[in-house]
């Protein structure tokens, strides 16, 4: 930023500078137009927005199901209306076949027709001398008893739990062939732009003038210095993970393969970073980032969302590329010795 030592220009000189019939604007208002604008805070906000309902929604319907030991089905009649009506989404946990009982809610095969998955309310429970469990179903919405007696094959069952309204007529709408193709593009670049968003609409100051002049980092830019003094591997972060799907051995192994697939993720920022393409390094340093808080890479994490400011300048992209690298043998090396 240039500044002008005004007491050292003689009244002449300033009145040579000012345009005649020009007020100076006072300190106040100069700062204020720095400030972001509404439209550009809520830019931000909207992109903020976006990016955590796309990532909770792939959380809670790709990852969850996988390792927390929960499912998700869509109602598609209107049997049990009007606790679940067509659209909703039911979410289903295992519960041993011994504890099942008249009043619960449960998804089975039938054993008749196609076999289809069916989510009705027990009915009666018949418990067999040879130690099978059969039960019979009504939906409550239905005048009669479902016409066949269901034996439950194995220990456990899925049971209701939980009935999200409307969520899966939002779903079977994305699976349309149009509303497909344009979620498989449309959905990156609204993700990258949300994210672009967030990022153009940060208020600038005086210290960022001064980073960029003197090539110092501005007040709370995270350095390799920064990163350092964070752990490798937040046991704390395993943990919960463990407790959340009850095996602790499960969360090691989706830590490990976060491991596997660590050098596919840094690959593709490379490749993005090669190609200058911003948007592709945008997305792929968010699946870094995201992945590697869920198994307590904090370093990672850390330098994978300090990284998506650089993404525009492309003579920092080689050393973040290896930096990520080195972070992510470090991280390797940290749950290895873990898992000995």
């Amino acid at each position: 930023m240039t500044t002008i030592d005004l007491p050292s220009i003689s009244p002449a000189s300033r009145a040579t500078l000012r345009p005649a019939g020009r007020r100076i604007a006072p300190a106040e208002t100069v700062v204020a137009t720095d400030r972001p604008s509404l439209g550009q805070r809520l830019a931000s906000l909207l992109g903020t927005l976006l990016m955590i309902t796309a990532i909770a929604a792939v959380l809670f319907f790709a990852i969850g199901p996988r390792f927390l030991g929960y499912q998700t089905a869509t109602m598609l009649t209107g049997s049990m209306a009007p606790e679940i009506m067509p659209g909703d989404v039911v979410v289903t946990t295992l519960q041993p076949v011994s504890g099942i009982a008249v009043g619960d809610v449960i998804s089975y095969h039938i054993p008749v027709e196609d076999h289809r998955v069916e989510t009705h309310r027990v009915v009666e429970v018949i418990r067999g001398t040879d130690g099978t469990t059969a039960v019979r179903t009504k939906g409550d919405a239905n005048d009669s008893v479902d016409p066949w007696t269901a034996t439950l094959e194995g220990d456990h069952v899925y049971e209701a739990r939980a009935v999200i309204p409307e969520v899966g007529s939002i779903i079977r709408a994305l699976r349309t062939p149009v509303v497909s193709q344009l979620l498989v593009y449309g959905v990156p670049a609204v993700l990258v732009g949300g994210l672009l968003l967030m990022i153009w609409s940060r208020p600038k100051d005086d210290a960022d003038d001064a980073a960029g002049a003197t090539g110092t980092p501005a007040p709370g830019a995270h350095t390799a210095e920064d990163i350092s003094l964070l752990p490798v591997l937040d046991r704390q972060t395993l943990d919960d993970l463990g407790a959340e799907l009850s095996n602790q051995a499960g969360a090691l192994q989706f830590a490990g393969m976060f491991v596997d697939m660590l050098p596919q993720r840094i690959d593709a920022i490379d490749a993005a970073f090669g190609a200058r393409d911003g948007d592709a390094a945008v997305v792929a340093l968010l699946s870094l980032n995201v992945s590697a808080s869920m198994v307590g890479a904090r370093r990672l994490e850390e330098a994978s969302s300090s990284a998506l400011e650089l993404v525009g300048e492309p003579d920092r992209h080689e050393a973040l590329i290896d930096r990520l690298r080195i972070l992510g043998s470090e991280y390797q090396a940290a749950l290895g010795g873990i898992i000995r």
